[in-house]
């Protein structure tokens, strides 16, 4: 069933007006929905329904809410991704939808010494993007993405993991039971061209873990999306 995130929905006594231009949009022009035809909204706080459509035009949306939609789809690790910014915003993009399906709850675009792009674009697509995907994924929160940050201040945090090709040990699998037990973690993925050693010292200076992603060498956006299935796990 399509799903629509509504924050701060107006109900009143079982009945929504809903006016969102890019909502009514899909359901009327692209769904073609008409009287009777049911969809779920939810507000990105835990709370969804199931309504029926009462009357709908290209303006405004008037549904009547069934019932309420219980959902656990939502991860109990709290995870928090640094994407190092590739040098084709699709790219991060794509790292975006595939980080919320897995159920990410804080992306952060990622500066390091190597990377060739030192800001970000268009941040409403990113965070349409984001909707999108919890949307279709039957996620019921929105996952926050942050403003870029500078590797050397991020690394700074608790239950830091970095990505690091030459680590030839230690697989990220290796630190699952930890991490579990901290419920928390914060995944570092590099640029295409990596971190370079210096800031892999200091993140090990300041308390971060490096791990392996195999013998093979992933693009970035690749990492991130791995390395995020690992912990999910």
């Amino acid at each position: 069933m399509q799903r629509f995130y509504l924050p701060n929905p107006d109900i009143r006594q079982d009945v929504l007006s809903i006016t969102d231009p890019r909502i009514v949009f899909q359901c009327f022009k692209v769904l073609r929905m008409k009287q009777g035809s049911r969809l779920c909204v939810f507000d990105g706080a835990d709370h969804e329904w199931m309504v029926e459509v009462v009357e709908i035009d290209k303006r405004e949306l008037t549904v009547q809410i069934l019932e309420a939609v219980k959902r656990d789809t939502e991860s109990k690790l709290e995870v928090h991704l640094y994407q190092a910014l590739p040098k084709k915003p699709a790219l991060f993009e794509l790292v975006i939808q595939k980080a919320t399906e897995l159920g990410v709850q804080h992306i952060y675009p990622l500066i390091t010494r190597r990377t060739e792009r030192q800001h970000l674009s268009k941040f409403d697509r990113l965070s349409m993007i984001a909707i999108e995907s919890v949307e279709q994924s039957g996620r019921t929160r929105i996952p926050t993405i942050h403003h870029a940050v500078n590797f050397e201040e991020a690394i700074k945090t608790k239950h830091a993991y970095v990505a690091y090709e030459f680590e030839e040990k230690t697989p990220l699998t290796h630190y699952l039971p930890e991490i579990q037990k901290a419920g928390v973690v914060h995944l570092f993925i590099g640029p295409e061209g990596g971190f370079d050693q210096k800031e892999i010292d200091y993140a090990i200076e300041k308390g971060a873990k490096a791990f392996t992603m195999g013998p093979r060498i992933l693009r970035t956006e690749t990492a991130a999306i791995a390395a995020v299935s690992v912990v999910m796990i």
